[in-house]
């Protein structure tokens, strides 16, 4: 028969929680259900082409540089990277067509990136990757030069996956010496028309040149390789965070877009899977301390990992209690031989209030009622007032020695001072300023031998007091 540590209702309630905490977590798995999201199991593989070394054209610093962070960056991630440098036309079409061929074969759930740093330009309406022997003097030379944009969407969706992901830093600036541009090229490209299952990202608009970068990368890049690693961000959350990196880094001179028709969820790193319900119940009685979720834990999930470590917390709170319990033994007998010295009500009442289930609170309640009788015992009997107390104070005052006058029925100056020395003869306290029955009560408990004659004989400088003994000549 299994031992329940927690009440019905208790029960009851526990119950209904975790049963509200499955329909949740049930409720919320239907609403994503009609989204679907590329496994992170997924084949990834990644064509990076960096162009800098321009034989015609404007020369490049950092587009090498780019492709091999983005080429690091996609690796850590999962993707089977090929790495290309200046590349000339031909090549980039060789380049192209072999990564079509490796997405095909690595059947419909394969992602793909494609990532371009370089030259690129927009020629009526169509956008172009430029090859580094490109040789580009006028209008028609573009299209035969240079690689569509378009061209290599086509060719990669094609392949028959349903994620491709274009992304083009292109357009770092003018790429024609001066004088010698196209007058209808213009810097930037413009927004493309949907590509099925294609992702298409462009680190600038069309008429904008795009920044090359001064500290070994363009704005754009460093951007992206700092959200593509940001976890449980979806594809196009990733590129609205680098397009506002990219605008306040650039002075807003430098705007982003993206075109997609990618109908399927997709992240560089997937966020992490929602946490079972024994997950839950253990966050849950680990926030709130409750003994009682840990005990639930284990009785609805007892083959579960955190059913373990629910168990291993009881364990602890169990010896944690016999330790507190021994040392409370021990604390109680402490502060009760601090008591029976101090001999108070009040001190015996602490013992009974910090361990009221000890041994020896017993012995302090007991000490305590006998003090209080005693109390009242002595303040039993007659009471004195007005010239008869005075006089009554008078006479003990005498008998201690401590009168520094002979007993007038007055409450005068030397019996104000005999009350002062007197009070140094007691512990107890009481006003020797004022003729009180405290005060009578306090000098009649104290024995004739202690009197203020002892404290003359203590302060003589002909006598010396040797274990508690005086000695005088």
């Amino acid at each position: 028969m299994r031992t329940t540590f927690f009440r019905q209702p208790v029960r009851l309630l526990l119950s209904l929680a975790l049963l509200l905490v499955f329909h949740g977590l049930a409720s919320g798995l239907a609403a994503e259900a009609p989204r679907k999201a590329i496994p992170g199991s997924a084949p990834r593989v990644a064509l990076v082409i960096g162009n800098a070394a321009y034989a015609r054209l404007r020369p490049l610093d950092n587009p090498g540089k780019d492709a091999d962070l983005i080429a690091d960056k996609l690796r850590k991630l999962g993707f089977e990277v090929t790495l290309k440098a200046d590349r000339e036309l031909k090549a980039m079409g060789e380049d192209v067509e072999a990564f079509a061929q490796a997405i095909k074969q690595r059947g419909p759930d394969v992602v793909s990136v494609f990532y371009y740093a370089g030259h690129g330009l927009e020629s009526d309406g169509i956008n172009y990757l430029v090859p580094v022997d490109a040789e580009i003097k006028r209008k028609a030379d573009i299209a035969g030069h240079a690689v569509s944009v378009k061209r290599i969407a086509d060719r990669l969706s094609s392949a028959g996956n349903r994620v491709n992901i274009l992304i083009l830093d292109a357009c770092r600036d003018n790429p024609f010496p001066e004088g010698a541009a196209p007058a209808s090229a213009l810097l930037g490209l413009a927004p493309m028309g949907a590509v099925y299952g294609a992702f298409i990202a462009s680190a600038t608009g069309s008429g904008k040149a795009a920044f090359d970068g001064e500290n070994g990368h363009s704005p754009y890049t460093l951007a992206l390789a700092q959200a593509i690693g940001a976890p449980g961000e979806k594809l196009e959350d990733v590129f609205k965070s680098v397009r506002r990196q990219v605008r306040l880094a650039t002075a807003e001179q430098q705007i982003p877009w993206e075109s997609t028709s990618i109908e399927a969820d997709f992240y560089f790193v997937p966020p992490a899977p929602p946490p079972s319900p024994a997950a839950q119940l253990f966050a849950a009685a680990t926030e709130t301390d409750n003994p009682a979720l840990f005990e639930l834990l284990v009785d609805r999930f007892p083959g579960s990992e955190e059913a373990a470590r629910a168990r291993n917390v009881l364990a602890k709170r169990q010896a944690a209690r016999a330790d507190q319990k021994q040392a409370g033994t021990s604390s109680a007998a402490e502060v009760l031989a601090r008591a029976r010295q101090v001999r108070s009500p009040d001190a015996f009442d602490l013992v009974a209030s910090l361990f009221p289930d000890s041994p020896e609170a017993a012995e302090a309640r007991a000490s305590a009622s006998r003090l209080r009788e005693a109390a009242v015992l002595d303040s039993a009997g007659p009471t004195f007032d007005g010239r008869e107390l005075i006089s009554r104070l008078q006479e003990e005052l005498t008998r201690l020695a401590c009168a520094g006058a002979p007993a007038s029925g007055v409450f005068d100056a030397p019996t104000v001072s005999g009350l002062r020395r007197a009070s140094l003869l007691t512990d107890e306290h009481y006003l020797w300023h004022r003729p009180t029955m405290a005060a009578l009560r306090a000098l009649r408990k104290i024995d004739t031998v202690d009197g203020c004659a002892r404290q003359k004989v203590a302060a003589s400088p002909r006598c010396s007091r040797i274990n508690n003994e005086d000695f005088c000549p």
